[in-house]
């Protein structure tokens, strides 16, 4: 097997790896609602509901680049960083969740007229996805 065909059969296991681990994740989603936190926590039918619309959304885990606007020096940049994440979800309505394997943490992203951006929320896959 050649150097190139290696890494595919890499990149392709670590992407199933992704996809399980996500699945995992929502299959064992514990919602914790802290002492300290403003607000009111959410219903037990309303996490019902988000983890339905995450096991919807589940895409096959593919690559990409996303322009990353998380900190405000990103924000202020004229040529911010860009990164390849892979796509785990999609809410069909402009926001998908990747996982960075740089920070190795989930992101939100949203669809713009050149790709995709960043906007901050990082976290555990179940709980990015309950912020859209």
């Amino acid at each position: 097997m050649s150097r190139e065909e290696e890494s595919i059969k890499r990149k392709s296991e670590e992407l199933l790896n992704l996809r399980r681990a996500v699945e995992s994740e929502i299959q064992n989603y514990k919602y914790e609602f802290s002492q300290g936190c403003i607000g009111n926590p959410m219903r037990p039918d309303q996490i019902v509901v988000y983890i339905e619309k995450m096991k919807n959304a589940l895409v096959e885990p593919y690559w990409t680049e996303v322009e990353l606007r998380d900190s405000l020096e990103q924000i202020n940049a004229e040529n911010p960083p860009s990164r390849s994440c892979a796509v785990v979800a999609d809410d069909q309505c402009g926001t998908l969740l990747l996982w960075d394997p740089v920070e190795k943490e989930f992101l939100l992203a949203s669809r713009f007229s050149g790709g995709l951006l960043s906007f901050g929320v990082r976290g555990d896959a179940v709980g990015c996805f309950m912020a859209i």
